[in-house]
């Protein structure tokens, strides 16, 4: 998995999880803050209401005072009031100057702390709320408010039980906490100012009440809440087991390929592994489908299950594995040494030692393992003098080079652990650019084609051609086959050029005829490919007919590698195309497992020696007997012999005296293009 779909893996998870989290956690914080917000609103409202108690006596007290100086002075009416004031209530009467004319007790207001208290148009006005001197927040200067009240005062107060014998009626009416306070009273008399001393009463019950009430709330809420912290630890593990689900492998049972894309990407786009050399390795068991045919396909999954078990206990916290597809499994493992020849040979001898120790999960059994690294080192700043964060990790890639570098060993020397290089980046990149180009340069003209003569040993004379292809690439030149058509062999492009060709010989066909010059026969290679093709035969007729050439003029060469597929098909298809007047050869017999069954079955008109198989002969050794036997068996079969890839005069005097109908190599002439073919042919046909 690239980048972008562990991304988009990471950004599904985070929206299926948090969104519970971040709404539990958002109505746990509101539950609290809804119950602290009631219970200091249900608080005020209590001791609201003391104060309203307050207001109505100081009213009360405000009306006998005006009744009063109706008949007497202010200190005369301060003196009648203390019959109806309560214990605990006090008068204070100044000027409108704040100058003292009379008071019936000791304490004073505290004229610098003073509030405006709403009672929300309960009395009709607005009060003035005094703090009294004797308190002990204003006697020491500790309080800037009226009121003064602290939790601790209220929780001590309220924890007291007080004496034993009281019952638990008096208990719940005893007064815990008393704040003492002066409002203010507008007089009718305006240059007086009216001041009464009241007190605030909390009692035990009214606590009470007010916890009675938050214990309800608290219920209240707690019930949804716990609904709700049950729905997101339900949430969060069908998260997980969703999420151990898409990371399962159901062959190994370890983990999947799309868990190893998310966590190597991971490991190495870490700040911390920036400066760390990493080994993408592609682990492969030789031979498993042959594995799983002798002893079943549960024991071929129980070896992958075995090796799984055996890798999670061979990689560390900062490593990864994970099975990719088939018996392949991919692994990140990191790598130590201080330079680049150190850090492949511990790599090397750690897969050694893992391959190894594999080998022995089934002792009665030989299994073969093969390996390919590639190694990721540091990315390096411009300056080259530190390493920087890899931005982000291509694991894909990186194990396709890791497979191209097994796979290259495997075809060359056999070897049971490569290293991707250069040249193998080199050959990957050229692959693409083919792939890439190669519709575009078909459709441009850019294969062109070269003849190569084909002459008779016996006068030297051009008796017949090849058909080459040629790239010529505006950017690269010319470009030799063997550069692009084992691409195109892999990649099935090759027939597309195979029509390609024949229909640019049976065009020069076509031209030769009508110019009434000299002309030979031209043979062109047809892919063992194209054999899968359905009704080939006429597929073929048909290009050639386009342009009308008669079909002796044209030679089909057939490469020796597809008389191995379907025998069948390729019987019926040469027979259909010598019925179609076209000549038919085998090409390159000898490179390969000649079959002489081949040359049985198949009505052949020309078999075609590769260079090789007589190369180095001086006439006299076993090589030299080989060729002289296929060049009579050929004869006797009614078959024309061509040798190819003759260089020297001494092949040319033995493969005459052996024979031999034509000739084709560079003694003679090499490939050469349209233009000087043709003027070749002109002097040597």
């Amino acid at each position: 998995m690239n980048g972008k779909k562990a991304r988009k893996f990471d950004k599904m998870q985070k929206k299926k999880m948090w969104p519970s989290i971040a709404l539990f956690a958002g109505f746990l914080v509101s539950c609290l803050v809804v119950i602290v917000l009631f219970i200091q609103i249900f608080a005020l409202y209590l001791f609201a209401g003391k104060v309203v108690q307050a207001a109505e006596q100081t009213n009360y007290i405000s009306e006998l005072m005006n009744t009063a100086m109706e008949q007497k002075t202010a200190a005369e009416a301060v003196d009648y009031l203390r019959m109806f004031l309560t214990n605990g209530s006090e008068v204070y009467v100044t000027d409108r100057s704040g100058h003292k004319i009379a008071q019936t007790g000791a304490s004073q207001p505290d004229f610098s702390i003073a509030e405006d208290f709403s009672l929300g148009n309960a009395l009709g006005a607005e009060l003035i709320v005094l703090a009294d001197s004797e308190s002990a927040g204003a006697a020491q200067g500790s309080s800037d408010a009226v009121f003064s009240l602290s939790v601790g005062e209220i929780l001590s107060a309220v924890l007291d039980r007080g004496s034993e014998e009281q019952t638990t009626t008096q208990w719940l009416n005893e007064t815990i906490l008393e704040e003492r306070f002066w409002l203010r009273e507008s007089l009718d008399n305006q240059e007086y100012r009216l001041y009464v001393k009241c007190s605030a009463q909390i009692q035990r019950q009214d606590i009470l009440f007010v916890c009675i009430l938050a214990a309800c709330i608290f219920v209240l809420f707690l019930i949804p809440c716990c609904f709700l912290f049950v729905n997101t630890i339900r949430s969060i593990v069908n998260q997980r087991r969703v999420t151990q689900l898409l990371y399962l492998d159901a062959v190994s049972g370890g983990k999947n390929w799309f868990y190893f894309q998310n966590r190597a990407a991971r490991i190495l786009c870490r700040r911390k592994n920036n400066r760390k050399t990493y080994a993408m390795v592609n682990l492969h068991v030789e031979r498993y489908q042959n594995y799983c045919a002798c002893y079943g396909t549960r024991e071929g999954e129980d070896l992958l299950g075995g090796m799984d078990g055996f890798l999670k206990a061979r990689t560390g916290r900062e490593e990864a594995f994970a099975r990719h597809e088939g018996a392949d499994f991919g692994l990140l493992l990191r790598c130590e040494g201080e330079s680049v020849v150190q850090m492949q040979e511990y790599c090397r001898k750690r897969i050694n030692s893992l391959l190894a120790e594999l080998t022995g999960l089934k002792p009665d059994r030989k299994i073969r393992f093969h390996a390919g690294i590639y190694m990721i080192y540091p990315e390096m700043r411009e300056d080259r003098r530190r390493c920087c964060v890899r931005q982000e990790a291509d694991i894909d890639q990186m194990y396709n080079y890791a497979n191209a570098a097994r796979l290259s060993a495997k075809e060359t020397d056999g070897l049971r652990i490569s290293f991707f290089n250069q040249e193998l980046l080199n050959d990957q990149i050229w692959e693409r650019k083919v792939e890439d180009t190669m519709e575009t340069a078909l459709h441009n003209e850019e294969f062109q084609v070269y003849l190569q003569p084909k002459y008779s040993p016996a006068d030297a004379k051009m008796v017949g051609a090849e058909a080459l292809v040629r790239w010529v690439d505006p950017e690269e030149g010319i470009i030799s086959p063997g550069r692009f058509i084992p691409i195109f062999e892999r990649n099935g492009f090759i027939t597309q050029l195979d029509d390609y060709m024949i229909s640019c010989v049976a065009k020069l066909q076509a031209q030769w005829t009508i110019q009434g010059g000299k002309q030979v026969p031209v043979s062109v290679n047809i892919s063992r490919a194209h054999f899968a093709q359905e009704g080939l035969a006429e597929h073929i007729c048909r290009l050639v007919d386009a342009y009308g050439p008669r079909h002796e003029l044209i030679e089909l060469e057939v490469t020796e590698s597809a008389f191995f597929d379907d025998k069948d098909i390729l019987v019926e298809t040469v027979k259909q195309l010598k019925a179609y007047g076209f000549r038919v050869s085998m090409d390159d017999f000898g490179a390969g497992y000649s079959s002489l069954n081949s040359l049985k079955d198949i009505p052949l008109d020309v078999l075609k020696l590769d260079g090789e198989f007589f190369r180095g002969e001086d006439g006299d050794g076993r090589g030299a007997i080989v060729v002289r036997e296929a060049i009579q068996l050929a004869r006797s079969l009614d078959m024309r012999v061509v040798a190819e890839g003759v260089e020297k005069k001494e092949q040319v005097d033995f493969l005459a005296s052996q024979g031999c109908d034509m000739i084709q190599g560079y003694y003679f002439a090499k490939p050469m293009p349209v233009a000087e073919f043709e003027a070749k042919m002109e002097e040597d046909a």
